[in-house]
């Protein structure tokens, strides 16, 4: 099987033997002030973790989103939670030849607020960037499985975002990265796909942690397990729902 160099970085933590896969550049923002908060805190006695109906048209657009990939509404200890994800694609002059530089940039911001009645403010905001010169991009979430859970039952939500990027001219793994968000706790497990093809033994599937996956308590790296099982042997977007 022929594959073309890639000219993309994954920039995760990634392994150096994950490398060779294409590029991706996560950018984490520090948790900011949350409006509402002090409220949010003084109600948290009386606030379980629970799954809300999907947020409204109207309040997402007004938060700057116009075609969200997908919403997940809930409520824990802290108020009421709001995720929000997000894909922007654009083209830029290529460096290296007359080549187009693509980009895919996947987001994912957190919005919280104390009460009903108050304005959502970002408490944290995650990017994913696969960058491509020449050759074939995919990269997306894999919505089916970002959720919103409470693991332990201490009324504090886990944010799972499982997502892929890929950058080359044949078929070969795609770069998987599942970060689990918990608070201000960021925990990740990463490796490439696990490629199958008809008539040829599977190649890929290899994982290499980066030192938070070890940091995580037991429940959470149980998920985290649990969800590279279900994602890393899917081809990555029509399967899941992404793109």
């Amino acid at each position: 099987m022929h594959t073309r160099t890639r000219t993309a970085v994954f920039a995760l933590a990634c392994s150096a033997a994950l490398a060779a896969c294409g590029d991706r550049h996560p950018v984490d923002t520090a948790p900011a002030g949350i409006a509402g908060q002090g409220q949010a805190a003084a109600t948290a006695p009386s606030s379980p973790f629970l799954a809300l109906p999907a947020i409204d048209a109207v309040t997402v657009h007004a938060l700057g989103v116009d075609a969200p990939l997908k919403t997940v509404h809930f409520q824990d200890k802290d108020g009421e939670g709001l995720l929000v994800l997000a894909r922007k694609d654009s083209q830029s002059d290529g460096t290296e030849s007359d080549a187009p530089l693509d980009l895919v940039l996947l987001t994912a911001t957190l919005y919280q607020r104390g009460m009903p009645d108050a304005s959502f403010t970002p408490r944290w905001h995650s990017e994913y960037r696969t960058e491509c010169e020449g050759l074939d991009l995919e990269a997306g979430y894999f919505l089916d499985h970002v959720q919103a859970t409470d693991l332990d039952g201490d009324r504090v939500a886990e944010l799972t975002l499982p997502s892929h990027g890929f950058c080359g001219g044949g078929v070969d793994p795609h770069q998987i990265v599942i970060e689990l968000r918990r608070g201000n706790d960021v925990y990740r497990a990463e490796g490439e796909s696990l490629v199958s093809v008809e008539g040829e033994p599977p190649f890929g599937g290899e994982r290499t942690d980066p030192p938070s996956y070890a940091a995580a308590p037991p429940a959470l790296r149980a998920h985290l397990d649990a969800v590279w099982d279900a994602v890393h042997a899917l081809p990555g977007h029509a399967a899941d729902g992404g793109q």
